[in-house]
C-alpha cells in the first residue's frame, strides 16, 4: 500500500477505500514527521541483527497516501506499508510493492532495509510461528514475485499484479500451505488492510524490538 516516499494512485478500488474512509471517520489530519524520528530512537543496528529471513517488517511512512492506508486497517491503525524481510550476503533486504504517487506505476521490488526505513516515524518487524525453513520459504517465495506490477485496483483476483499487504498475504500462505492471512470484507469489498497481515495469533510482534522500542519512547517521555 503506501510506501512512504511513493505510493499508488486512486484506481476503482482506491476509490471506494477513500470515500471509506469518511464513513468510517477514519480521516486524520496531516502529521509532520518529528526531527526525533523512530530510527534516531532505535538503533537500526538492533533492527537489522533482530530480523531474520521471512519476517514481515512494517512502517508508517511520511507519504501522501500514507494516512489513508494506515485507516483503512480496522484493528490496529498503525502502519501504511509493509514487506518481507530477505536476507543476501549477510545484509536485510525488503521485498515490497509499491508504486509512485502520481502515476501509480510501480512494482515488487527488493529495497536495503535502512533505506525502506528511513522515513518511517514507526515500524515494527513480525515472525510467524514456524520452523526456520518455512520461514525462508517465505523469503524465497517473495523474491519470486520480483518485476510483478503493483496493482492500483487492488483486485485479488489478479494475481499477476500485487500491492504490499497483497504480496505478503500470497507469500506467507503459499510457504505456510495454508491460509494464515486472510482478506477483509469492508462494506461488500475484499482487500487485505495492514493489520490483516498480523492478525492470526501465530503471527506475532519480534520481542526484542518491541521491548526496546518501548524502553526508548518511555525514556523520551521521562
Amino acid at each position: 500500500m503506501a510506501s512512504g516516499r511513493s505510493t499508488c494512485r486512486p484506481g476503482n478500488k482506491f476509490l471506494f477505500l477513500f470515500s471509506l474512509l469518511f464513513v468510517l471517520n477514519a480521516i486524520h489530519p496531516f502529521s509532520s514527521v518529528s526531527e526525533s524520528t523512530v530510527l534516531q530512537q532505535l538503533n537500526l543496528g538492533l533492527a537489522s541483527s533482530s530480523c531474520e529471513d521471512g519476517d514481515l517488517v512494517f512502517r508508517y511512512g511520511n507519504g501522501f497516501w500514507s494516512p489513508y492506508f494506515r485507516n483503512v486497517s480496522t484493528l490496529q491503525k498503525r502502519f501504511s506499508h509493509t514487506g518481507i524481510v530477505f536476507f543476501r550476503n549477510g545484509r536485510p533486504w525488503v521485498v515490497h510493492s509499491d508504486a509512485h504517487s502520481l502515476t501509480g506505476v510501480g512494482q515488487v521490488r527488493l529495497e536495503p532495509l535502512e533505506s525502506f526505513l528511513a522515513d518511517a516515524s514507526d515500524f515494527a518487524f513480525y515472525r510467524l510461528d514456524a520452523p526456520q525453513s518455512v520461514r525462508k520459504h517465505i523469503a524465497t517465495v517473495a523474491f519470486s514475485y520480483l518485476g510483478r506490477p503493483f496493482d492500483p485496483s487492488f483486485d485479488l483476483h489478479d494475481p499477476s499484479k500485487l500491492y504490499c499487504s497483497e504480496l505478503v498475504m500470497h507469500a506467507v500462505n503459499e510457504a505456510a500451505g495454508k491460509e494464515l492471512i486472510k482478506p477483509s470484507v469492508i462494506h461488500g469489498e475484499t482487500v487485505v488492510a495492514i493489520d490483516d497481515c498480523y492478525r492470526n495469533s501465530n503471527i506475532r510482534e519480534v520481542p526484542v524490538l518491541h521491548s526496546e522500542a518501548k524502553r526508548m519512547e518511555t525514556a523520551k517521555r521521562l
